[in-house]
């Protein structure tokens, strides 16, 4: 039995990427400008260090933007994969600063040390202020993760 839950976990995630991508596809307009973003942070009541890597997409108007993104934080009592499709709204600034508030669902991946991998679903919430001038931006961003084992996550990063 324990095999065959390990092993339903790469599925989800493929399964998972794949619904992400597609709605990245069908959601972007036909001559958008795509971002790349890095990013890492600390995963709070992980006590984990994380990586990982997104897509900024925008949504019809110029303040809707979708950031389908990977991380995963690895810590001192097990590994953290988390694939989220977020939505954010940026308010309109005038200066070299933006801030957004957005929300998404997050497929977690659990993975503890000399345990039974766990996959929930949760659901993101979340803030963060960008660099709006140049083609190299950094962004700050506070997360609150909602699901079986919530966390809060506080990221940096550059979009590009």
């Amino acid at each position: 039995m324990p095999l065959l839950k390990t092993a339903r976990v790469p599925r989800n995630l493929a399964i998972a990427a794949l619904l992400c991508g597609a709605a990245w596809m069908g959601a972007r307009p036909a001559q958008a400008e795509v971002d790349v973003d890095l990013r890492a942070g600390l995963y709070m009541d992980a006590e984990a260090f994380g990586v990982g890597a997104g897509l900024l997409s925008p949504l019809g108007s110029h303040n809707w933007f979708f950031n389908p993104n990977l991380e995963i934080a690895f810590g001192d009592n097990a590994n953290l994969v988390s694939l989220n499709g977020d939505i954010h709204y940026d308010f309109a600034s005038s200066g070299n600063m933006s801030m957004w508030l957005g929300a998404g669902p997050a497929l977690l991946v659990t993975d503890p040390d000399g345990g039974e991998s766990d996959t929930n679903l949760g659901l993101n919430v979340f803030t963060g202020i960008t660099g709006t001038r140049g083609s190299v931006r950094p962004f700050a961003q506070f997360k609150g993760v909602v699901s079986d084992n919530s966390e809060v996550v506080l990221q940096g990063g550059i979009r590009f």
